[in-house]
């Protein structure tokens, strides 16, 4: 794990990290987090090694012969260790001696646990891709997206992230957004999967498909010219019975609005077009205006940006 206060997924060293390389300030970045390591390493050698000659060399101690050498030993190969580590032998040096940078693309999940530390309980933040887990700080982990497909720039020994990329959605299945069948597959297996690849990818899917519908409903909310609208007024136009998915609206001559909801609830209301052109409906006395047209067999109910189309049932 890297810690650092700077931003996580530079998108300016994008394009050399897609090389298989890492960036000149990526680079520089990554060696002021080595040195400063290894200095840590070197200080606790030198401190081994110290400990380790007193215990060997010093035949006044109170210590058995027998232990006070064992533990000697012991301190001097841990000094060594540590020594060799610091002069270049950690895997983040080597990385950066190396330079390359490798790919891991899926759907992402994170997650935390808490570790109970020398003197109190500490977070650990992790980073899950394509069945591989890595460790990353606080700054890394709510800088990531919580759901969606990404890919992750990693150094091949030390695992460290130095970048994240999000990914287009995936081809949605047959019938994802009319369905509700598909989206309450998906939903199931996100909340109860056991299998954390297996739910990153359904949660995935379920984000795929609220994309999707968004774009839908912002595409449906553009009106179409005049002439592809239905030329007649449109409180004659509207009159009949519209259908969206499991949800029905039937508007009536008389000003009677009846919604079938899903889950069989169904409300009645009152509905009248207003001077200004738009779709009045009153619900508990509470009057709801929105843009709405008629083109074709289509019906279209747009509100902020937001488009709903409603196609005409057989015979209304």
């Amino acid at each position: 794990m890297i810690a650092s206060n700077v931003d996580p997924f530079p998108a300016a060293d994008l394009d050399t990290n897609r090389s298989g390389r890492l960036s000149d300030p990526q680079r520089k970045r990554l060696q002021g987090l080595a040195r400063a390591g290894r200095k840590d390493e070197f200080i606790l050698a030198v401190v081994c090694a110290g400990l380790g000659v007193a215990l060997v060399a010093a035949p006044g101690l109170s210590l058995n012969i027998g232990i006070r050498l064992a533990a000697g030993a012991i301190s001097l190969v841990v000094a060594v260790i540590l020594l060799r580590v610091a002069v270049g032998g950690d895997s983040l040096t080597k990385d950066l001696r190396n330079g390359r940078v490798e790919r891991v693309e899926g759907a992402i999940g994170r997650d935390t646990r808490e570790q109970q530390g020398e003197h109190a309980m500490h977070r650990l933040y992790y980073l899950n891709v394509a069945g591989q887990r890595f460790e990353v700080d606080s700054t890394t982990y709510q800088a990531a997206p919580d759901v969606g497909i990404v890919s992750l720039y990693i150094l091949p020994r030390s695992h460290a992230i130095v970048n994240l990329e999000r990914m287009p959605d995936r081809p949605l299945p047959a019938g994802a957004i009319t369905s509700p069948t598909v989206a309450i597959g998906a939903a199931i297996t996100a909340l109860t999967s056991h299998d954390p690849v297996q739910a990153a990818e359904a949660r995935a899917e379920m984000a795929a498909m609220g994309n999707a519908m968004d774009a839908q409903m912002a595409r449906a909310a553009m009106p179409p010219p005049a002439d592809q609208r239905d030329p007649r007024p449109l409180s004659e136009a509207i009159l009949g019975t519209w259908q969206m998915g499991p949800m029905s609206m039937t508007f009536m001559p008389d000003g009677t609005l009846v919604a079938n909801l899903p889950g069989g609830r169904r409300q009645t209301r009152r509905w009248s077009i207003g001077p200004d052109g738009r779709l009045h409906a009153n619900s508990s006395g509470r009057d709801q205006a929105t843009d709405a047209w008629v083109a074709g067999d289509v019906l279209t109910i747009s509100e902020n940006g937001q488009g709903l189309a409603y196609h005409r049932t057989a015979g209304s």
